[in-house]
């Protein structure tokens, strides 16, 4: 009787283990879980102190006929997988160089020009890197400075 107990009783509490890698599917019918691929996320952009800024002297304000101010502009967040610091406007006909300026802190980068369809009052479409670096709120629609360099 003794060695009956001691049989069934290990024999019925693994029963009910699945997770037991003998009592499981063997390795070579197990399925590869695909490799998980993520967009990029303020954590995996460079931090700021790593990242050229353009520094302007300390004049108190953007002097709009030095510097070749092409207006003001709401700008909402581009397309976050788009690495770069760029922007997307309808104030330029043709891509160029320039800098964006965030006048509720007085920052600027430096930034890709790239021209898109629309009135010259349409919004434009900001890289997420050069938001962060503004400072400008990720959710929200600020409205920026672009300057051609």
């Amino acid at each position: 009787m003794k060695k009956l107990v001691l049989t069934l009783v290990p024999a019925f509490a693994l029963s009910a283990c699945t997770d037991v890698p003998l009592l499981g599917t063997p390795p070579w019918q197990r399925q590869a879980k695909p490799p998980v691929v993520s967009q990029p996320t303020e954590e995996t952009l460079p931090a700021p102190d790593e990242i050229e800024i353009a520094s302007l002297p300390d004049t108190g304000s953007a002097q709009p006929g030095s510097g070749g101010l092409l207006g003001m502009t709401v700008a909402s967040l581009g397309d976050p997988a788009r690495d770069g610091f760029w922007i997307e406007t309808p104030l330029i006909s043709a891509p160029g160089r320039g800098r964006v300026r965030y006048p509720a802190n007085g920052r600027e980068v430096k930034v890709e020009l790239l021209p898109i369809e629309g009135p010259v009052t349409a919004g434009s479409r900001l890289s997420l890197g050069a938001m962060r670096l503004l400072d400008a709120p990720l959710s929200g629609l600020p409205k920026i400075e672009v300057y051609l360099d």
